[in-house]
């Protein structure tokens, strides 16, 4: 049996990297005394699958996760085990039973919701119109750092749609962006293409809020095959 987990990771623990996520969730299904099947051979390890690793210092609504289990359990237990034991920011917000496809968790993500926050403070000359103008160019170039040297690039067509709303204190940018292993347009470059200006020191809050499978359209991951 396998289950898929939705979780968040806000907070202080947005700090936390990949490979620590992993092993917090380890270390929980342990303690939360979770029947999760390990590999077979010299060195076995438990069977969890995340989605897509997250960024240090990136929060997020919508991260997932499978655990296969050694046997058939009620999948709301589990998420009640885990929730008891899991550190302050890592919540489980749903879980189910995951589709029987071959395809893994990581490959079946291409496309992602991501929310920047850009504080006025930081950014007192920005506009929503500046924003939308230089979204609605025919091209977003933007110079990326490579293996043999800076290139630039046109970004414009991993970005499937975008919103842009002004709050009191801050301008709210939502993209929904192409995303996981065959294309994957990061945030920040969407930010350094339309505020060339903007340096290391200026503060941005980004929040991923949902992951897509694409079959005939963008389906959140939640909604995927169920």
């Amino acid at each position: 049996m396998k289950v898929r987990l939705k979780f968040t990771k806000e907070g202080p623990v947005k700090f936390v990297g990949h490979l620590d996520t992993v092993r917090l969730f380890q270390r929980a299904i342990k303690v939360a005394k979770i029947p999760v099947a390990y590999s077979q051979g010299f060195s076995p390890h438990s069977l969890i699958y995340f989605a897509l690793p997250l960024a240090v210092g990136m929060s997020s609504k919508g991260e997932y996760l499978d655990i296969v289990l050694e046997k058939e359990i009620e999948p709301e237990w589990v998420k009640d085990q885990l929730n008891q034991v899991l550190v302050d920011g890592i919540r489980i917000c749903e879980i189910f039973r995951a589709p029987d496809i071959k395809d893994s968790l990581m490959s079946l993500v291409k496309a992602a919701d991501y929310q920047v926050i850009l504080p006025k403070r930081e950014f007192p000359y920005l506009t929503c119109e500046i924003l939308e103008k230089g979204l609605g160019q025919q091209q977003l170039l933007v110079e990326k750092k490579g293996k043999k040297g800076n290139k630039e690039i046109d970004i414009k067509p991993l970005i499937l749609g975008t919103e842009v709303n002004e709050e009191e204190q801050a301008f709210c940018l939502k993209l929904h962006v192409l995303a996981g292993s065959e294309a994957n347009l990061k945030p920040e470059l969407v930010i350094k293409a339309l505020l060339t200006d903007v340096q290391e020191n200026h503060y941005f809050e980004i929040t991923r809020e949902e992951l897509y499978a694409y079959d005939k359209e963008y389906i959140p991951l939640d909604h995927y095959g169920r």
